[in-house]
C-alpha cells in the first residue's frame, strides 16, 4: 500500500515540480510526530536516503487504522498538500540522533531523526520558505503570499547567496559586488537602495541608482 500511496502523492506535486525546474526528485512520504522534550514535531530518514547526497522532497502522511489496529488506509497529514525540502546535510552523522534495527527481511538499518524545522516548504509558485514561516501561516489563517521582488537594483545587491554560492556576482553594467563589501555599507547606504535615491556617500552607488532609475522610466 505505501509505495502505491506514495506515488499518488507525487503525482500531486508534478506541477511544483516543473515550477521549480526539477525534473528527477527524490520524493518520499513520511510521518511527523512528537518527542517528549521535544516543542517540535520529528520526522526520520533512513541512513539510505539520506547519503545520496541529494535534496529529498517530503509530503507527510497519516495512517488510518480499523478498531483491530490494522492499517488500512494512508491519508496526508497536511489538507493543504504541502511539499517540504530536506536540503542535503554531509554531517547529518554528527547532527541528528541516531537509532539501528533490522527490518522484516533480517536487514539492518540506521535511522536518523530531524527536526520539522529544519525543512522548507516548496511553494506552488516556484518559491521556498522556512517551515517556521509556513506554520506560522497556517495557524494564523494567513494566506501564502508570493515572494515580494525587489527592484532589480536590490536583488542584485541582496543577492540569493545560496543560489549565487561559488559565481562571481555582478549587478547591471557589469558594476561587481566586489566593489561594496557588506561589511561597509552604512544605513545610509541602504537608505538609498531601498528607497532607489542616490543620498549615498558613495558616488559610485549614487551613479549606479540614476542609471538604474532612468533606465526604469
Amino acid at each position: 500500500m505505501r509505495k502505491e500511496k506514495e506515488k499518488e502523492f507525487f503525482a500531486v506535486h508534478l506541477e511544483t515540480f516543473r515550477a521549480h525546474g526539477i525534473a528527477d526528485p527524490n520524493f518520499v512520504i513520511k510521518t511527523a510526530y512528537f518527542v517528549k522534550g521535544q516543542a517540535e514535531r520529528q520526522f526520520q530518514l533512513f541512513e539510505s536516503e539520506i547519503i545520496k547526497g541529494t535534496d529529498i522532497y517530503i509530503e507527510f502522511y497519516d495512517n488510518v487504522k480499523d478498531e483491530k489496529d490494522v492499517l488500512v488506509d494512508i491519508v496526508p497529514f497536511n489538507s493543504d498538500r504541502q511539499l517540504f525540502k530536506y536540503r542535503s546535510n554531509p554531517y547529518f552523522r554528527e547532527e541528528y540522533e541516531m537509532k539501528e534495527g533490522v527490518n522484516y527481511k533480517g536487514e539492518p538499518y540506521k535511522l536518523y531523526t530531524i527536526p520539522v524545522t529544519e525543512l522548507r516548504a516548496v511553494l506552488k509558485d516556484g518559491t521556498e520558505i522556512p517551515y517556521t514561516v509556513y506554520q506560522k501561516r497556517k495557524d494564523t489563517g494567513e494566506p501564502k503570499k508570493e515572494e515580494t521582488k525587489l527592484p532589480r537594483l536590490q536583488q542584485s545587491l541582496f543577492p540569493d547567496f545560496e543560489a549565487e554560492a561559488g559565481s562571481d556576482l555582478k549587478v547591471e553594467d557589469n558594476v561587481e559586488i566586489a566593489d561594496a563589501p557588506l561589511s561597509e555599507v552604512t544605513i545610509r547606504d541602504l537608505a538609498a537602495i531601498m528607497l532607489m535615491e542616490p543620498v549615498s556617500a558613495k558616488p559610485w552607488l549614487n551613479d549606479l541608482i540614476k542609471k538604474h532609475t532612468k533606465s526604469e522610466i
